[in-house]
This record gives structure tokens, C-alpha cells and sequence, in this order.
């Protein structure tokens, strides 16, 4: 179907001349034949009929002029093949007066007769329906081709616009070059690269259904058409011409199917626009078990190569209707971002829709609580399904949140690579710490290396009301150089130089014999001293060791001290508060034990005795600790002092 556009306006009356031929309606026709458009696209023949010259008032004068009418590349180059069947539209004043059929030779000359400043519109390979009366030349450019005419494919036609010199020439037989351009764009396919790829179809998707014959990059209509090509046995190789389309602004998509060393495979691809006279040859290239398809847009002839590639590189998503995801679980389907709260969860299906099998080609981050099971494949409406099964064990108190990273792979396109990224949140219990003296500290004294074995603040109080309201369960426990277990004084002592019967490790270094739990360490002398400067006599206010302003103040918990075994003393603790950030660390007064006695009782109240990890300069079996010797008194200097190593101290953990 062939369709007009633009308003009609009514061309300046015609001039009818008596003895003159009547006029007659004209269809273009006629074929293109010769080398190149014989093996790339084939050849479409058009039949019709042309009139004789008719006569047209004008200020233009009639005379002859010589034509060479080649078709050309993109570069401006003549191409090899020879055009038969040409139709002209002649336009002066804006009207049409004269239609011409031209059949050039094979060098392509030709003759014409037409009006100084005409416009003319050549045309070869599509018909439209024009007579000589009642068209204007806006009417004919808005004019489009294309409805009714695709036979899975785009029509092929070449078209070309002349404009004559108002002034006529004195002189006869002035040549005028025609430079005919293809209207269409072609398709061709190479699968050369690797013998193991065979094409079973090819599908073109969103192609322009209508285009104008002499209007380039612009769209004729928002109506579209589909092409489908099938090979039946599979082609693997190299084809040309499996497609013409029009030139388009829209993207049009390009769907191929087949397989790759028996496996299936799926290429969709996407053209951003399309360019008439131009060749775009879809080449599927292949490194091992890898498949990728790009475009090379060519001119039709020679030219530079100019690369289009498919989207190759697409995100791997997660689908939500193949996924099966458990309460309390949120997912981000355009971030393959699954967030897992603290309780855990079980029973969890994260699955991807795509055109070829999903792998899993690496993992990270997962440890003894996280179960992967591997990917299972199957084929359902939506695509091929790959799923794989996750479950996350409950978090411990202390547990910090974590992120599991599963790789994914696509099992045949390279290039294509993606992740979920699974967030388990952090316990509800967590490690309070305090930033101080230019160290982060742990806000309560170690008791070993269990994260479940940690001091945490209880539900809805402050570090301080626990050293306040529960001084007995908030100073952990007392330990030996070098060594991991702890004493807990009012439990009673077996008079032991090794609890626990482990080797020390001197300087306290290793994890295996560390008692802080996993991301802190024992502070060095230097971090120590940094907090606790000694000799700065405590309560009163100093300058830290990073220049941090500091008060430290004594304060008496509420309440008797009682535990089980009937110890007793003062719930004594020191706060220091730092005045420029207003932060507090406090450390309790539990006491510490110098030999091997079998008293249960470290002189609660009294002092405070803090393990450094360094020996330097200490005679054989002792270690440097920071002290707090209040002894009942209500004021002190802060000590560093030598201590056997083999005698009980509290250890204030450092992060790493």
C-alpha cells in the first residue's frame, strides 16, 4: 500500500494544449540487475508504463541535458552494478509537469528533456502512484513506501534528487551525474569464526514498516514489522543479503537462535539505528565454550569499518517469579542485592531467567553458618531457569554483619559476568567500643575469645549503668600472660601456673593464644600509655597521648557487692570522659593477683592491673601492665609497672 502525506494544496492550474497527446496515469517499473545487487539482494521486478513528455507553462526553458546514472556507496564512490528501468519526477514551481522513464546504457548514459530549475526526482526498484496532475512537490516527498510491500524482508529501491540551474544553458548536451543511494540497509551473516555454531533462526523485531523514498534520517510512521529467517538443516557459514531493512531512529532488535557444540544458545542483540545504504553484517564470534555476536556496519561497497556490539555484557538478575524468597528477607531485583536479617533463614531459592545456563564461578565471604547448594537448570516458559538454594545459620551475639558474594557466570556468552550479593545483618547484641587516646577500645574487659562469651550492654541500658547497677557481671575476667583462659575470681582457684595447660606466647601475638575476640588485640604500651599517661595523678584532667582532653572521675556502684563464694569489697570505677568529644571509657577496679594463691579474693575495689603485649627490657617471666593503684584511697597516680607473668590481670581490648 503506497500512501500520500502532507496536506493537499492545489497546484497552479495547467495549461491544456490543444493536439497534444492526453495524459495518462504512470507507474514507474523495472528491475535492478547487474553484480553487486544480483548476489547481495536479489533481484525485484516492477512492471508499468511511462508517458510521453508533456507540455508546461513555466519560466523554465525546455532543452536536453546528457545524464550518467550510477548507483553509489556511502564514501561518494560509483558502484560496479549497471541500473536499468529509472523513473523521473520532474518538479518546477513546486508542481509536478513531467513524468520520464530512463533505461541507461551500461555506462549509464542517458538523455532528458526538462525545464532550467526543475527539481528531479529519480527513482528505481518501487512504484508509486503519481500522475501528472494534482500532486505538488510537498506532497510527493511526504509520500511513503513500504505497507503491503515486505515479503519478509524491506523492498529494494535506489532513489536520487537533481536540481537543474535556473538558467538555461546556451549550450547542448550539458551532462548531469546522478548519484542513485540504496534506500535500504542489509543484513548478512557470518558464522565463520567457529564451526561448532549453527543458526537455526534469525528474528528481526521493531523494524520500520513505511520510510520515505527521498527523505534520509527521518521516520516515516511509528508502525513496525517483524522478519523471521530459518534454516532447516542449521547454517553455520557465511550468508549476504539475509535482510533489508529500512532506515530507522528506533532501535530494532535482533533475536538469533541456535546452537554451539550441541548446546543451545540464545543471541539477542540491539541495533540503536539503521542507516540506509549501508551493510550490517552480524558475526558470531567464539573463544572456546564462549559465544558472542557483534555487528559490523559496512558501507555497501568499500568503506571504514564502523563496530556495533550487542549487549553482551547484560546484568545476570535475579527473577522474582522463578525466586522463592522467605519472610523477613527483603530483595533488590535491580542490584541482585538480598538482604538476610539476624535471625537467619532457611529454605531460600534466588533464581535467574536468561537464554543460556547460569553458573556459579565463585563464591565469597561464606563461612560454617552459609549453605550454597549448586545451580539446577531447567527449561520452563520464561526462559532457561538456573536456581540455587541458600541458607543462613542464625547470628551469634557479636556477630558483625557480613556479605556473601556469589559469582555468576553466563555459560556460553563471554563477557557476561555478574554477582548477588547476600547481606546478612549484624546481631542484635554487638561489642560496644569507645574511640579514646587515638585507639577504638573495647568497652568492657575481655573474658576470652568467644564472641558469645562477650560482656554486652542488656536490653535498653548504658555501658555506665551496667558498671553501676551490675559491677560483678560487667568486669570480666582475669588472665595470665600470654594465655587465653580466664579466671574468674569469686568461682574459687586451683593454685594452677597454666589454666588450661596451654603454652604461653610471648609477646601475646597469635590468635590461637589471644583472648580478645576475632578483630581485636591486647593494646601495645604505647596505646596504654597514650590513654593512661603515667604518672598522671587520677581523678583530674590531662591531655592524652594524641592530644585528646581528658577527665577521669571515681564513682561507687549501687548496691552491695556480693558474689557467690561471699567476696567482698567496693564497687569502685574509674570514668574517663573525653571533653572534646564528650565520649566515655570506664574501667573498674577488679583487683588482680600477683602469685599463685589460693585466695579467690584479687582486692576487689582496690585496683585495676591492665595487661600490655610487650616484654621489652622485662627480666625472664615478666610483662609490662598499666595499674591503678587507688588501694582504698580516693585518689592515685597511674603506673606502669613489671608483673610476673604467671600472676592475673584484667585485659582491655584494642581493635585492630
Amino acid at each position: 500500500m503506497l500512501r500520500r502525506r502532507g496536506k493537499r494544496r492545489r497546484q497552479k492550474k495547467m495549461k491544456e494544449n490543444k493536439g497534444k497527446r492526453s495524459k495518462k496515469a504512470w507507474i514507474i517499473g523495472g528491475s535492478i540487475i547487474g553484480g553487486l545487487l544480483v548476489i547481495y539482494l536479489g533481484i525485484s521486478a516492477f512492471l508499468g508504463a511511462c508517458s510521453d513528455d508533456a507540455s508546461f507553462e513555466g519560466e523554465g526553458k525546455q532543452q536536453t541535458y546528457s545524464l550518467v546514472v550510477k548507483g553509489i556507496t556511502t564514501s561518494g564512490s560509483d558502484s560496479s552494478e549497471e541500473l536499468r528501468d529509472v523513473s523521473v519526477f520532474q518538479f518546477s514551481d513546486g508542481n509536478l509537469y513531467k513524468t520520464q522513464q530512463l533505461t541507461p546504457e551500461s555506462n549509464g548514459q542517458s538523455s532528458i528533456s526538462a525545464l532550467s530549475g526543475s527539481r528531479l526526482y529519480f527513482l528505481t526498484g518501487v512504484t508509486l502512484p503519481v500522475q501528472e496532475e494534482g500532486i505538488t512537490e510537498e506532497e510527493f516527498r511526504n509520500m511513503t513506501i513500504g505497507e503491503e510491500l515486505h515479503n519478509n524482508s524491506a523492498p529494494d529501491f535506489m532513489a536520487a534528487i537533481v536540481e537543474l540551474e535556473s538558467t538555461p544553458q546556451t549550450r547542448s548536451g550539458q551532462e548531469i551525474n546522478v548519484g542513485m543511494k540504496r534506500g535500504v540497509a542489509r543484513i548478512d551473516l557470518n558464522t565463520t569464526a567457529d564451526s561448532k555454531t549453527l543458526i537455526k533462526e534469525i528474528i528481526v523485531k521493531d523494524a520500520p514498516a513505511e520510510t520515505y523514498p527521498f527523505i534520509e534520517n527521518a521516520s516515516a510512521s511509528d508502525k513496525t514489522v517483524s522478519y523471521l529467517k530459518k534454516f532447516d538443516p542449521a547454517f553455520g557459514g557465511e550468508q549476504q543479503g539475509i535482510f533489508r531493512i529500512f532506515e530507522s531512529k528506533r532501535p530494532v532488535n535482533i533475536i538469533l537462535r541456535g546452537t554451539y557444540d550441541e548446546i543451545p544458545i540464545r543471541l539477542e542483540m540491539q541495533l540503536p539505528s539503521i542507516e540506509r545504504n549501508k551493510i550490517y553484517e552480524l558475526s558470531v564470534l567464539n573463544v572456546g565454550a564462549t559465544v558472542e555476536g557483534i555487528f559490523e556496519i559496512k558501507p555497501w561497497e568499500e568503506g571504514e569499518t564502523i563496530i556495533g556490539k550487542p549487549d553482551t555484557e547484560h546484568r545476570i538478575l535475579l527473577n522474582a517469579s522463578q525466586s522463592k524468597i522467605p519472610e523477613g528477607v527483603t530483595v533488590d531485583y535491580e542490584n541482585n542485592i538480598v538482604e538476610v536479617p539476624a535471625t537467619g533463614v532457611s529454605d531460600m531459592k534466588l533464581a535467574f531467567v536468561s537464554d543460556t545456563r547460569i553458573d556459579i564461578s565463585a563464591t565469597e565471604g561464606t563461612d560454617s553458618g552459609v549453605n550454597l547448594s549448586e545451580m539446577s537448570v531447567s527449561e520452563e516458559t520464561e526462559g532457561i531457569v538456573s536456581a540455587f538454594n541458600v541458607s543462613v545459620a542464625a547470628q551469634g551475639s557479636g556477630r558483625l554483619g557480613y556479605t556473601i558474594l556469589v559469582h555468576l557466570k553466563n555459560a556460553l556468552l563471554s563477557g557476561s559476568y555478574d554477582y548477588v550479593e547476600i547481606r546478612v545483618a549484624p546481631s542484635d547484641k554487638q561489642i560496644e567500643t569507645v574511640e579514646m587516646g587515638g585507639s577504638i577500645w573495647m568497652a568492657f574487659n575481655a573474658r576470652s575469645r568467644d564472641l558469645e562469651d562477650q560482656v554486652y550492654p542488656l536490653d535498653g541500658a548504658t555501658v555506665e549503668e551496667m558498671y553501676r547497677n551490675g559491677w560483678v557481671s560487667s568486669i570480666g575476667g582475669l588472665f595470665q600472660y600470654g594465655r587465653k583462659y580466664m579466671y574468674t575470681p569469686w568461682q574459687g582457684y586451683n593454685p594452677s601456673n597454666n589454666l588450661g595447660n596451654q603454652t604461653a606466647d610471648a609477646p601475646w601475638q597469635n590468635d590461637t593464644h589471644m583472648p580478645c575476640p576475632e578483630g581485636y588485640r591486647v593494646p601495645t604500651r604505647s596505646e596504654l600509655n597514650s590513654l593512661l599517661p603515667k604518672n598522671q595523678e587520677i581523678p583530674g584532667t590531662y591531655i592524652a597521648g594524641n592530644g585528646e582532653k581528658i577527665t577521669a572521675t571515681l564513682h561507687v556502684g549501687e548496691g552491695t557487692l556480693t558474689t557467690p563464694t561471699g567476696v567482698t569489697g567496693t564497687q569502685h570505677y574509674v570514668k574517663f570522659t573525653s571533653e572534646d568529644t564528650e565520649r566515655y571509657l570506664i574501667i573498674p577496679l577488679a583487683g588482680g593477683k600477683g602469685d599463685k594463691s589460693t585466695t579467690n579474693n584479687p582486692s576487689f575495689g582496690k585496683r585495676a592491673v591492665l595487661w600490655t603485649s610487650e616484654r621489652n627490657g622485662c627480666p625472664g617471666g615478666y610483662a609490662w601492665t598499666y595499674w591503678l593503684p587507688f588501694e582504698g584511697k580516693e585518689t592515685t597516680a597511674i603506673a606502669e609497672r613489671q608483673l610476673q607473668m604467671e600472676a592475673f590481670a584484667s585485659l582491655r581490648c584494642v581493635k585492630k
